[in-house]
């Protein structure tokens, strides 16, 4: 009688599903990974309306909403039917993407958080010289146009040994004369190169030519402030970024930690 019963096709396919269900249960998947159903509930719908009103303004009307439903229904078949053939495997268009995706996943709470003013103070005392106020400087400056080094020198030399500015300054829609300006400020005016320079100059001393995006400067600095700390106001918003993308880069490498540790890796011609 069992030998019979062994011998039963049915007996066969319920020793079968029931390896398949123990290969499930063990690794705990308890379906397919490409799902045969498919399931638009409300909250898709409203997904899809609120973003068809996003962009065209208005709200879609019956067909329109049936086809952009027919439309989701398409990409979730072919998404799945591209799972079951392996298609995300060994791509590195999807495995950046995925990457990217899980990172963002692990940043997302900390971009949330509001650092308190105690937290920032604290990550400006840790980083006392990046958040320094800048040298508030005075000089003079005379435009000398568009010509070469050489020719830039030559006027130098010749204001040095008392040539009069006003014989060689060509118009400018910049001040000839600055007083309590910072670094960031005359940026702005003059152009970042030309404030890098000024920084190098001695003070009460007929300089140049330092150039910026207008030509040649003849330059002379008639006084520098020190810089000083700032207080937190002064520099708010730049402590503000400077400890959210710390925070956001230690979360990452802590999660990515977390992760590893679940896996045995194990890298070619190393032990």
């Amino acid at each position: 009688m069992w030998r019979k019963l062994i011998r039963e096709p049915l007996i066969h396919f319920l020793g079968g599903a029931l390896l398949l269900f123990a290969f499930f249960w063990a690794t705990g998947s308890d379906r397919d990974p490409a799902d045969y159903q498919i399931s638009i509930d409300e909250s898709d719908i409203d997904r899809l309306t609120t973003d068809w009103v996003r962009n065209f303004r208005r709200a879609p009307t019956q067909a329109e909403l049936d086809s952009l439903i027919d439309q989701e229904i398409a990409e979730e078949i072919y998404y799945r039917e591209a799972l079951r053939l392996g298609l995300d495997k060994n791509d590195p268009v999807i495995r950046r993407r995925l990457f990217t995706k899980m990172r963002f996943i692990d940043s997302e709470n900390s971009e949330n958080l509001e650092p308190t003013d105690a937290l920032l103070k604290q990550w400006m005392d840790a980083n006392p010289g990046k958040y320094a106020l800048s040298q508030l400087y005075d000089f003079e400056q005379v435009y000398l146009g568009q010509i070469s080094t050489a020719a830039a020198s030559d006027i130098v030399a010749q204001l040095k040994r008392g040539a009069r500015p006003e014989t060689f300054r060509k118009p400018l829609s910049l001040p000839a004369t600055v007083e309590r300006v910072s670094s960031a400020e005359i940026s702005r005016q003059f152009g970042d190169r030309f404030a890098g320079e000024l920084e190098k100059l001695e003070s009460n001393v007929g300089s140049g030519p330092i150039s910026s995006g207008f030509g040649m400067h003849a330059v002379r600095i008639t006084a520098k402030a020190a810089g000083k700390a700032a207080a937190l106001d002064d520099v708010r918003q730049q402590v503000v970024n400077d400890w959210s993308a710390a925070r956001q880069a230690a979360q990452k490498e802590a999660a990515l930690s977390r992760y590893r540790e679940q896996y045995e890796i194990s890298i070619a011609g190393r032990p």
